[in-house]
């Protein structure tokens, strides 16, 4: 069963997203991609393990969330992966904190096998998967509604917590451990 570990976002940050979710459902934006569905929180993927040893996680996870600080990320763009998947995602700027996190976290479980490595990372919080492509625009105009991002009033999340979760991709995501980072 693969597992993740992601950075979870403050409510505040949260209640932004749920609203994007929210429309996205009532607009029937994906017939499966819909990230709410699972119950999955807004979060920015760290990186993804087949097969860890969650005791051990855990243990690590909770000593590195007394040692890191809460931190800001603006969210500089809306993005989309055009692949199979077709993932619609908020695209945070990528700040030193935020990659330094990241590294660390690599570095923390580096005898696991992982996809996500800090050279292949692609930091990003995904709104919706499997989009047909002709409700992307649709999609975009929702986002943009409920979350503006310009130059002149930025978009920011607050990294509150570190979380390992557990799932099978669209059947079912538990959130097992959730950490809370330092004030």
């Amino acid at each position: 069963m693969p597992y993740a570990i992601v950075l979870l976002f403050d409510e505040k940050s949260s209640d932004s997203i749920y609203r994007v979710f929210k429309r996205f459902n009532e607009k029937k934006i994906s017939h499966k991609g819909l990230i709410h569905e699972l119950k999955i929180r807004p979060h920015i993927t760290f990186t993804i393990y087949e097969n860890i040893d969650v005791e051990i996680v855990k243990e690590r996870l909770n000593q590195f969330c007394k040692n890191h600080n809460k931190f800001k990320i603006q969210i500089s763009s809306i993005g989309y992966f055009p692949s199979e998947e077709s993932v619609l995602f908020l695209n945070p700027k990528a700040n030193n904190e935020l990659l330094k996190i990241q590294q660390e976290v690599f570095e923390l479980f580096e005898g696991f096998e992982t996809e996500y490595t800090p050279k292949t990372w692609v930091p990003h919080c995904t709104l919706c998967m499997y989009i047909q492509e002709k409700k992307i625009a649709k999609a975009i105009d929702i986002v943009k509604e409920e979350i503006v991002i310009t130059k002149e009033n930025p978009f920011y999340i607050m990294g509150d917590s570190i979380s390992i979760i557990e799932f099978e991709v669209f059947k079912f995501a538990e959130f097992l451990y959730d950490f809370k980072l330092k004030e």
